[in-house]
């Protein structure tokens, strides 16, 4: 009845998730050039927005929708953070890298799309995601057309070689547009295919072409997309436990427990280089509560209530909405701050209990795994919890099994 409970609290949760938005300060670009300042429905999208969300004012009671056909960019906050609207030709193939798939066969995309600003100076450098996940980096001047830096990689098998083949083409191609820069044009061919070191080449080109056009590059503003957020969260904890050992109390059947969970958590991105993992921090108090009597007859019940502190290395799905799934894997560290029953009552002696554990382990280990998703400032997991247990003895070890159902709110 809890659990059926819990997942009706979870699922009217989400509901009442996907109505909220995220309305930030935002500037349009129009197609004329002006600046139209109001608030965009920001969602720190992976993958470059279709369209856009807009209102002059918060208290507008409709939206505005553009796409990169009806305006010619916009900026979030004071951040800088930039999009413009550009036609441009993309390879966006599915890089599989497998026998089925073919050198020759590569899906073109040309149309108009919104392209992420990375460097603003002599020349543009913008990042693309495709609907692959894949990043793509391209360029463009005042008087230079749109055009992608192009790194190809497909399965290639033959009678002399079978494997893996990549094109690094972009290397030449950026040797040759900095070609009026040597030292500059040497580097590139050894540059790599990422945000970070193609930002630090095209940031040292255009401050030697003009250094007064040169504006730092995201990747080096530190968490502008990807900040550190935090809440609370909470849920049920259903427990099972299990006993071996020559020790007595091992001999009886434990039944399951369930208890309330709730505290607090914190999760820091790893920075735009890993985009999609984070460390999540949690810090939340649980219980543990069991009785069982044994073959001959003594009573044994344990209740103890614990700081659960996890550790967690987060991997977040990427999508374009704001449901993002992601999984999560780690330790985490018991510390029992309260004993309300570790006792033992001999059958023949029923009116007085005495400790049944006197090695009684106060700091527990576990490995905690679960998945989940997040839709704007709400998110539900599911979580399964495995430790060593409370007791120290050797001759009768425990572990203690947990399957969790967690709500978590956002600030």
């Amino acid at each position: 009845m809890r659990t059926f409970i819990l997942y009706l609290y979870c699922m009217a949760v989400a509901c009442v998730a996907i109505a909220q938005r995220n309305y930030v300060p935002a500037t349009i670009i129009t197609l004329k050039n002006d600046s139209l300042k109001g608030f965009v429905d920001f969602r720190d999208w992976y993958q470059a927005p279709t369209s856009i969300t807009f209102k002059q004012s918060l208290s507008d009671a409709s939206d505005q929708h553009f796409g990169p056909g009806d305006i010619s960019g916009f900026r979030i906050g004071d951040a800088m953070d930039e999009y413009v609207s550009r036609k441009v030709k993309i390879d966006v193939t599915y890089e599989d890298f497998s026998a089925q798939s073919e050198m020759g066969a590569r899906e073109i995309r040309d149309t108009l799309v919104f392209l992420h600003k990375l460097v603003t100076g002599h020349y543009n450098l913008y990042e693309y995601i495709d609907k692959h996940s894949r990043a793509h980096y391209i360029y463009d001047a005042a008087h230079v057309p749109v055009t992608e830096l192009e790194l190809i990689k497909a399965y290639v098998y033959g009678t002399n070689r079978e494997g893996v083949f990549t094109d690094e083409r972009y290397k030449q191609q950026l040797s040759e547009l900095f070609a009026d820069a040597p030292g500059i044009s040497r580097k590139s061919l050894t540059a790599n295919y990422s945000e970070k070191s193609l930002s630090r080449l095209f940031m040292a080109y255009n401050k030697e072409k003009n250094p007064a056009t040169v504006a730092t590059p995201l990747s080096e503003k530190g968490n502008v997309r990807y900040p550190v957020t935090f809440g609370l969260m909470g849920g049920m904890s259903f427990n099972s436990f299990n006993f071996y050992g020559s020790a007595l109390f091992t001999k009886g059947k434990y039944p399951s427990y369930n208890s309330p969970i709730g505290g607090i958590w914190a999760n820091v991105p790893l920075g735009r280089a890993g985009r999609n993992f984070s460390i999540a921090f949690e810090a939340f108090y649980k219980r543990i509560k069991t009785a069982t009597k044994v073959e001959i007859g003594d009573d044994y019940k344990f209740d103890f209530s614990y700081l659960q502190v996890n550790t967690l290395v987060r991997y977040t799905y990427p999508t374009k909405s704001a449901i993002r799934p992601y999984a999560n894997i780690g330790i985490g560290h018991g510390f029992m701050i309260k004993e309300t029953d570790n006792a033992r009552r001999y059958y023949y002696r029923p009116e007085e209990w005495i400790q049944a554990i006197e090695k009684l382990r106060k700091y527990e280990q576990s490995l905690v795994g679960g998945i989940g998703v997040d839709i704007y400032r709400f998110g539900i997991e599911a979580r399964y919890n495995t430790s060593n247990g409370f007791s120290n003895y050797v001759s009768g070890k425990s572990a203690v099994n947990s399957f969790q159902l967690l709500a978590r709110f956002t600030f």
